[in-house]
């Protein structure tokens, strides 16, 4: 299908306007991703495992490119979340910013 220069301008103003009901939500859900990204590195480096073998799997790819994944993929999950289910989103945030604390208090006493 062959989109004219109109069509395209009304396809992407309409992407534009999408509402996105809780952005600081999002925003705190990918720097509670990027944090943990960047604790689990600093603990697999001294010694600890994964316990998530997708995530496992994906920190055998090297650090940058586990961290660069886990956070594109908690962005797209966050500002859909945040679009459509921002109660999920909340319910989310503190879950993760308990997993987060966890790890922060592991990198402390390891």
């Amino acid at each position: 299908m062959v989109r004219t220069l109109a069509q395209t301008r009304t396809a992407w103003s309409t992407l534009a306007a999408i509402e996105i009901k809780s952005p600081d939500l999002a925003w705190l859900f990918i720097g509670l991703n990027a944090i943990d990204a960047l604790t689990t590195v600093y603990l697999v480096t001294n010694g600890a495992s994964e316990a998530n073998p997708v995530m496992g799997a994906l920190l055998s790819f090297g650090a940058t490119t586990f961290v660069t994944l886990k956070v594109s993929a908690a962005a797209a999950l966050a500002f859909a979340l945040a679009r459509y289910m921002p109660r999920t989103l909340r319910a989310v945030c503190v879950v993760f910013a308990g997993v987060v604390g966890w790890q922060a208090t592991l990198c402390v006493t390891l």
